[in-house]
């Protein structure tokens, strides 16, 4: 890459955090995830393999049914298109965290991924799963998910909510350090679950505005607030 080229990346990573509004990143999301599209390949192919791969990990890192995943750093070897869930699968976390906190069974890792990789992952797996298909699966579950991409809205959501899946940026000054989705449960305060991947839980908080002026020590910016089993 020719400096020129470089000059120009690093600005438009900065450009597209500080300018482009989240619904139309949102947007793209859906195009990304419309595009990429491959019916039953991927996950004819990765089904069993996935469940295979799980199963070989201790209980140290992944707890089974139940249980949070924590440790997104440890599934190397679990595939999502074209990528693999280390990289790629913080969306598919989410969601079966938030299903774990709201109390639903039944919802496997390697089960949430064939269905994402059937309608979901955006440029084959290689960008994760879009907000809207998160959305859109939370609720063929039978949930009823709300969702909001302006920042004045989240505390009053997130306040109704049972549990949410947020999707944020790492850096607000720049989209090089990539985008990432977190289950937030409840109890007492609000936990994220899965920031790091280390197997850390961060919390309690006591609310969106805690969460964000915290987080990453406020380098963090929201793009989307989805609120499961709201009041």
């Amino acid at each position: 890459m020719s400096r020129r080229s470089g000059r120009f990346v690093k600005w438009l990573y900065a450009f597209i955090p500080l300018h482009v509004g989240n619904g139309v990143i949102i947007a793209m999301m859906q195009l990304m995830r419309f595009l990429g599209r491959h019916g039953e390949m991927y996950a004819a192919s990765h089904g069993e393999l996935n469940e295979s791969n799980l199963g070989r990990l201790s209980v140290d890192d992944y707890g089974g049914p139940g249980h949070y995943m924590e440790k997104q750093r440890a599934l190397d070897d679990l595939y999502l298109g074209m990528s693999t869930m280390d990289k790629a699968g913080c969306e598919v976390i989410a969601v079966y965290n938030a299903l774990t906190a709201l109390g639903i069974r039944g919802y496997t890792i390697p089960g949430l991924i064939e269905d994402f990789e059937k309608d979901g992952i955006m440029r084959s797996g290689r960008f994760g799963v879009s907000v809207r298909a998160m959305y859109d699966k939370l609720k063929s579950i039978g949930l009823k998910p709300h969702l909001t991409v302006k920042k004045d809205k989240m505390k009053e959501l997130l306040d109704r909510s049972s549990t949410a899946i947020l999707t944020l940026y790492n850096d607000r000054t720049t989209i090089g350090e990539q985008i990432h989705s977190v289950c937030i449960s409840r109890d007492g305060g609000y936990y994220i679950h899965n920031m790091y991947g280390d197997g850390s839980v961060l919390g309690p908080y006591k609310d969106m505005d805690d969460i964000v002026g915290r987080l990453r020590n406020g380098l963090t910016a929201p793009i989307a607030l989805i609120g499961i089993d709201c009041k």
